[in-house]
């Protein structure tokens, strides 16, 4: 049952938000808000470009960051439930050679250390992104990737982990990743707006990265034409709404073939595989965080000049995504995320 008054909640949103952006230096926020697995309100405020009178609508496409990895979580679960994938298999056995020489301990990950980010790898390796008059980009000549801890002994988020089972589900799928998770995830979900490649035309619609000032940050832009699981996302707040809805009612409705959320209809794919700190743990999707009566599900974005924030509460199947185009954009998504759903999360202080 959702404790919260609709009504008086958006009304919350709109008075708050602007006054949030303007405090915080951030340009412009899209937020969706959803409960009972439906989208039930969406806003945007101030600006997609700061110096340009370009409003934020309902509805502007932004940079997803790392919120592209528990789409491709959802992905890859659809795979596990076909059989065409072993949670507890080593990737390795899924591709014809060694992702990384030299080190026998690659033929020990499994999909659930990657999805849990357990596998050992660091976040990223050494002089992956580069910078080009374009924007940032992918670097040509990257360092060497190397496996920090024994897989699945600890936590470490990884952002390398993912991109590693990206080359077996492409391997598997026979597809490439963004074609795959269309197919897969944003079609049958109705995510018309969200994309693991750069599209045309999101130029017209897309938020632009600004920095701690407010001022826009051309160098941090991109537009990635191949799919990184890791984070090459573009998606709406009422797009990502949508897929949260979807994993968090595919276990209340598992053998239903009549709804949308089907594709991942996977009994524990929301429980806890490794808890990281006293009240936090990570699934196969979410990061959760455990109170004394409540459990929240959660994912940031995190990229220069774009901050995102979605969570979801457990027991009231209410939930907020706030998408911000500012540096600062975390000092807006806090208090909009924890008014909605009416307690702190320790997680905003670990990002």
């Amino acid at each position: 049952m959702v404790r919260l008054d609709i009504e008086e909640t958006k009304s919350w949103i709109i008075t708050t938000v602007p006054r949030l952006l303007k405090k915080h230096s951030v340009p412009g926020a899209a937020v969706a808000l959803f409960a009972e697995g439906e989208v039930i309100f969406t806003c945007g405020h101030g600006v997609r470009c700061a110096g340009e009178q370009d409003p934020i609508d309902q509805h502007p496409v932004s940079d997803g960051a790392s919120l592209a990895k528990p789409v491709f979580s959802y992905g890859v679960l659809g795979l596990v439930r076909d059989g065409k994938i072993d949670l507890d298999r080593p990737i390795s056995d899924y591709l014809e050679k060694p992702y990384i020489k030299g080190d026998e301990r690659i033929y020990k990950i499994t999909a659930r250390m990657v999805l849990s980010h357990t596998s050992g790898f660091p976040n990223w390796r050494p002089d992956f992104w580069t910078s080009s008059d374009s924007g940032i980009e992918i670097s040509k000549v990257p360092g060497s990737l190397k496996i920090q801890y024994a897989p699945g002994s600890r936590f470490k988020y990884s952002a390398e982990g993912f991109n590693y089972l990206q080359t077996a589900v492409e391997k598997i799928s026979n597809d490439r990743l963004d074609h795959f998770i269309k197919n897969r995830v944003l079609d049958p979900l109705g995510m018309n707006r969200s994309s693991f490649i750069w599209m045309e035309d999101y130029e017209s619609n897309c938020a632009w990265p600004h920095n701690s000032e407010g001022i826009k940050a051309n160098q941090w832009r991109w537009r990635p034409q191949k799919p990184l699981a890791a984070g090459s996302f573009f998606t709406t707040a009422a797009d990502y709404a949508r897929f949260f809805c979807a994993t968090l009612m595919a276990e209340e409705k598992p053998q239903s073939d009549e709804n949308h959320f089907r594709t991942s209809n996977l009994v524990g794919m929301l429980q806890p595989q490794i808890k990281i700190q006293k009240n936090f743990a990570w699934s196969l999707v979410w990061g959760i965080e455990q109170h004394e009566k409540e459990s929240y599900f959660l994912q940031w974005g995190d990229n220069p000049g774009i901050k995102h924030f979605a969570a979801s509460s457990s027991t009231q199947k209410i939930g907020v995504i706030v998408l911000t185009n500012g540096q600062n954009g975390l000092r807006v998504c806090r208090p909009v995320v924890e008014t909605i759903l009416g307690n702190k999360l320790a997680a905003f202080d670990n990002i």
